[in-house]
């Protein structure tokens, strides 16, 4: 299966749900997301689905903006992001969830399932039929075509379909650990000196880095370290908030890192440049004119087992479109799940990864969302741990 598969199955859902349809409602489709509506009387219910570049292969996350008011949804899009049953071997896995859910949603409501709901894989497979036999006479024309163009042949190269995304390749560098971490730190050490040492970081930087460290120390020496928090995590984390301060793309303003109450653990993370020559550079231009914001903010959150587990990155706001940003703004990449994640990877790194990463994806700024709208917690984190539980079973 291929991209080809994704395209035949979003054709039939279009043709057969309309925007106008009684039951079940495509409001949106393209090859990156999927956004449904079903209709109960005078009740609506959303269904979102984002679609990966590797789709079959991985499965689409799934998810609902109304399970706030409408709690049974919460089953049933569970079993949608379920990495087993027969939906996920079916030929046509999109339809096989979409009729899934339709037919569970008609039960609960009462309502008889639309007819159209049990033909979708004998549309599908007519569909295909019809594009095989097209895609053989055009092999037949080239074959006879004696320019010897390769332009459009069979298993030529698709502008549709994306390249694979290989994060841990793309990203990876070689990394001594003494040369990254040098000796290790001892909170238990007043360390003003060594603060004062640090060669190109700001005095007002230097000075929120000897409040940080000297709290951490204090509150080591009291006893009064927090289950969320370790010396080894704080320790790390220093460094990082050290190397970042010295860094030349913090000092060109590339990004801004901001502890939240002062915490090692808990960052605000503002993107202000991205690649000058993608669609996202126009959109960051036109967010600063239209509503006075100049930058893509994250909201990051580690653990005390940093940097042996990955930390927690959200998307806050602008609202995005692609880019690989998912439900409550969750990110979908390897490198910040626990099979992607290397001790060994910088905070920089990342962010300069996931900048990357959103111009990959050709991420677009949503204007047609309320002014100051921003994604929600809750939600992030209920589609990370789905998408974790997800390629734990089917991988990336």
């Amino acid at each position: 299966m291929s991209n080809k598969t994704l395209r035949i199955e979003l054709s039939i859902l279009e043709k057969q749900f309309p925007k106008d349809h009684e039951c079940f409602q495509v409001v949106m489709a393209s090859n990156e997301e999927l956004i449904c509506r079903f209709i109960n009387k005078d009740s609506k219910y959303t269904l979102n689905c984002n679609i990966s570049p590797n789709y079959p292969i991985v499965m689409p996350i799934w998810y609902s903006e109304s399970e706030v008011e409408a709690p049974f949804i919460t089953p049933l899009i569970e079993e949608l992001n379920s990495a087993d049953g027969a939906c996920v071997v079916a030929s046509h896995p999109l339809l096989a969830k979409v009729r899934q859910f339709v037919s569970q949603m008609c039960d609960i409501c009462s309502i008889p399932v639309p007819a159209v709901i049990g033909e979708l894989f004998s549309l599908a497979s007519s569909l295909q039929v019809e594009r095989t036999d097209s895609d053989e006479e055009n092999h037949e024309d080239m074959e006879s075509n004696d320019s010897g163009s390769l332009v459009g042949a069979v298993g030529g190269y698709d502008p549709d379909e994306d390249e694979e995304i290989d994060f841990e390749n793309d990203f990876e560098e070689d990394f001594d650990d003494d040369e990254m971490f040098g000796d290790d730190l001892d909170l238990t050490e007043g360390l003003p000196e060594d603060i004062g040492a640090d060669t190109g970081i700001t005095d007002e930087n230097k000075a929120l880095l000897e409040k940080v460290r000297m709290n951490a120390r204090q509150e080591y020496l009291q006893g009064q370290t927090s289950s969320t928090s370790s010396v080894r995590a704080s320790d790390r984390l220093m460094r990082e908030l050290r190397d970042i301060y010295r860094s030349q793309n913090f000092k060109d303003g590339l990004y801004t890192v901001e502890l939240i109450d002062d915490s090692l653990y808990n960052w605000y993370i503002k993107i202000y440049k991205v690649d000058p020559d993608s669609t996202l550079f126009e959109d960051m231009k036109r967010l600063k004119e239209s509503e006075n914001i100049d930058h893509i903010l994250l909201h990051t959150v580690f653990d005390d087992k940093f940097p042996y587990s990955p930390p927690f990155v959200r998307v806050v706001r602008p609202v995005i479109k692609g880019g690989y940003i998912l439900a409550g703004g969750a990110i979908c990449m390897e490198l910040l799940t626990p099979q992607g994640w290397s001790s060994a990877y910088t905070m920089e790194a990342v962010v300069l990864q996931i900048s990357a990463t959103l111009v990959k994806g050709k991420a677009r700024i949503m204007f047609s969302q309320a002014k100051g709208e921003s994604y929600s917690l809750a939600k992030a984190q209920h589609t990370y741990k789905s998408l974790v539980k997800i390629h734990e079973k089917s991988g990336w």
